[in-house]
């Protein structure tokens, strides 16, 4: 009776991402207008001809790198994922599978996550900033209710008079109904020389895209 030896994957590690959040994987709007470099570990059952392809949401992407004389275990080697692949808002799986062609028997790494974020923050519209009293002492404070697409990381830079304001990052824990706070320091708003101040924002998200400028809000520093 002949013995059938059942075969174990080699374990692989998953796919290299360098530009990548290491979090949740959110790519830059920036490097998303070129190849993707994507970084393999030479497994250690590698040998010359076997080959490699990545595998984009399931299905087979690019050409199958064959292992060569000159690559060892353990070398990282550099392929590239077409930026045209990640065209969808969405978060993909990445992965690559591994094939012996002697005996055609492939092998699954684990996949990351690569995350497509193209929408700008605040839609179409963002409010302008809240000023609940005109009175200040050493500053004055701002109030943001929120805006489409508030999240974690968001950068909203404030401009007095199209001069670079406070810039706030937004926290985890400021994702509620809680306006944000941002202030102004009378300094600030003093050294423009000016008696009145035109108060705006834009929002910068984690991957790069950027909004509108808000509508304007008028503060008097006569008060």
């Amino acid at each position: 009776m002949s013995e059938v030896i059942a075969r174990t994957p080699i374990p692989l590690e998953p796919p290299i991402v360098e530009i990548a959040d290491p979090v949740d994987g959110l790519l830059q709007i920036s490097d998303l207008n070129n190849p993707i470099a994507v970084g393999v570990k030479v497994w250690d059952a590698a040998q010359p001809g076997f080959y490699f392809q990545l595998i984009l949401d399931g299905t087979p992407v690019g050409d199958a790198r064959i292992i060569t004389p000159a690559d060892n275990i353990g070398d990282i080697i550099t392929v590239y994922l077409d930026e045209y692949l990640l065209n969808a808002e969405k978060t993909y799986s990445l992965s690559f599978n591994t094939t012996n062609p002697n005996t055609e028997f492939s092998n699954s790494s684990p996949a990351v996550q690569l995350k497509v974020d193209r929408s700008p923050p605040g839609a179409a519209l963002l409010a302008p900033l809240i000023f609940p009293t005109a009175s200040f002492g050493d500053r004055l404070i701002g109030l943001l209710p929120g805006y489409a697409g508030m999240a974690r990381g968001d950068v909203i830079q404030t401009l007095c008079n199209d001069i670079p304001g406070p810039a706030h990052t937004v926290a985890a824990d400021e994702l509620t109904l809680r306006p944000i706070e941002i202030g102004f320091d009378r300094e600030l708003l003093h050294s423009l020389a000016t008696d009145t101040v035109l108060i705006e924002y834009i929002v910068t998200d984690r991957a790069g895209n950027g909004s509108t400028t808000s509508l304007p809000t008028l503060v008097s520093l006569q008060v």
